[in-house]
Parts: structure tokens; sequence; C-alpha cells
């Protein structure tokens, strides 16, 4: 099919010219492989499109009806060329996003409004849930995935850090007591995350020191604001990033606990399958996230 093409390039280009040798310059190819492609195509075709004298050259009665329809085709070709080139660039088409529930509404939907302003040729469709899905099973061109670790396989770009902080609303601890050490824990009311680790084992480090408690409470869930709101409703201590307790911590809602005590922080990446000829519309929209959430996040602003 390269050479049909190639033979159709040759044929009209000698046609426009008309000659051989200016045909030969325009290709900037020898007047031997010109002639030599043009008597391809006539053979591949099984008919005669020139007819050729020492002085000049005509188009015979199929090879007018040859040029009109190889002008068009490589009309066609070059415009699919010109198009296929501009997406390479520019994003464009549908980007599908998934990210985690609260930190979507907070910080990725508002993030996501700008990015489409900047981009007019792009649409989103963006889905929130606290599971981890499978990128390419499930469709997705990437993903936000809060975590310490990412899977094998998939391609992760940081593009912000969150403190993990304990945390208690002032009238439960003032009915309960605030623990001293992360073993105290074990006798209070924990609010657990279901993708926090296994079987709820909260870590903490003090000056190289680790140290980790099995915790348990009356509740137990897998959306993170939710166990923040239960805290803030007096029900128990939780464990959770600070971009979900900024706010209350801001407002004393809830106060930290074991505050000489820290625990791993998290990282926000950017998840997807492959570097390899990577769309412009994931490409672009990692860096923008990178630009809006990389150095300090507005939700480390104030918190000791």
């Amino acid at each position: 099919m390269a050479d049909v093409f190639e033979g159709m390039r040759v044929f009209t280009t000698v046609v426009d010219a008309g000659s051989f040798a200016a045909a030969a310059d325009k290709l900037d190819l020898s007047r031997a492989t010109t002639t030599r492609l043009l008597a391809q195509i006539e053979k591949h075709l099984g008919v005669r499109l020139l007819n050729r004298t020492t002085r000049r050259l005509s188009l015979t009665e199929a090879g007018e009806n040859y040029y009109e329809r190889a002008s068009q085709v490589l009309s066609l070709v070059e415009e699919a060329e010109q198009q296929a080139a501009r997406g390479a660039a520019e994003p464009r088409g549908t980007l599908r996003i998934n990210a985690p529930v609260s930190f979507g509404i907070r910080y990725l939907g508002p993030a996501l409004a700008d990015y489409l302003a900047r981009c007019p040729q792009l649409k989103a469709d963006l889905t929130l849930n606290d599971r981890f899905v499978d990128l390419v099973e499930e469709g997705f061109d990437i993903a936000v995935r809060i975590a310490r670790r990412i899977d094998p396989g998939l391609i992760a770009r940081p593009i912000a850090t969150a403190r993990v902080v304990a945390c208690a609303s002032p009238a439960y601890l003032a009915k309960h007591g605030a623990p001293k050490s992360p073993a105290e824990l074990e006798r209070h009311n924990c609010l657990t995350y279901a993708y926090g680790g296994p079987q709820n084992a909260w870590q903490f480090t003090r000056k190289g020191r680790e140290v980790s408690v099995r915790v348990k409470g009356s509740l137990h869930g897998n959306n993170g604001e939710i166990l923040g709101r239960a805290a803030v409703a007096d029900l128990g201590i939780v464990l959770q990033p600070v971009f979900l307790v900024h706010e209350h911590l801001h407002s004393g809602k809830l106060e930290r606990v074991l505050p000489g005590w820290e625990a791993e922080g998290v990282t926000v990446n950017a998840v997807y399958p492959s570097r390899q000829f990577l769309a412009p519309k994931v490409r672009s929209f990692v860096d923008f996230l990178v630009e809006r959430f990389g150095g300090k996040p507005e939700w480390e602003a104030g918190i000791g």
C-alpha cells in the first residue's frame, strides 16, 4: 500500500509539474526513480496513465480519471496527517479520570474546572470512588492515588504530599482524656479507615522509635470525610491526612493528639498505565496538577 501511495504521489506530481525532470526535482528524487515509480503504478493498475513523447506528456483517458481520484485521496491523506499531528501536540478528546471522593470534591473538582477552561478542545469524564480501580480494565486515562506505595506496572508522578495526623474534638478529649502515648490509643474509640492499612494498625514514629498500635472503635468506613465529621461530632479519635481535617483544626473543632509523634505521611500521585505514546491530554493534565499542587499545598498552611 505504501508503494501505491508513493506511485500516486509521483504520478500527480509529474502531471502538475509537466515533466519527469521537474517532478523529480520537486520530490527530491532521481529522474530514474521517478520514472520507475510511475511505471510500477501503471503496472499495478494494468493501464497506461501517460502518453510520453520526447517533447511533451499527455494524460490518457484512464490517466485523467485516475489523476482526479488520486488527487482527492492524497489530499485526504495529507489532511488526516495534519490533523493527527495537531492531535499529538494539543490536548483534545475525552480525558477519563478516577479520584478519591473527598479529595475529588475538595480539590480536584475546582482544579479540573480551571484546566478545562485552558483546554477548550478537551472534555473530562470524572469518576469518584475510594477503591483502587484497574485503569486499563476500566478504561481510565489517569487516576489520582493517595497512597504510600503504588502498584508495580503503573507510572506514578507525585503531585503533592500530605502529613497524616491524629485528632479528636475538645469535647471527646475532655470526657475521655488525651492519650499521652500511642499505646493509650488502645483504650480509646478510634475511627478507622477501610483502606488505612492491615487490621487497623496505626503507626507512629518519635526520635527514630517506631510504634505500631492495634486500634478499634465504633465506626469503620471507606471515606475519610465521614470519619472526620464523626470526630467533629465527638465520637472518637481519627487518623487522617491534613487535607481532610485542616479546616477543623483551624476552627478548633478538632485538636491534634500525640503532637510529639509523627504518622507516616501520604503522597498524592497522578497515576497512568504507560509512558509510551503518552497522550497530550494526559501529559498536559499531569503537568497542570503538579503546577497546581506542587510546593507547599494549601492544606498545610498554619498547621503545626
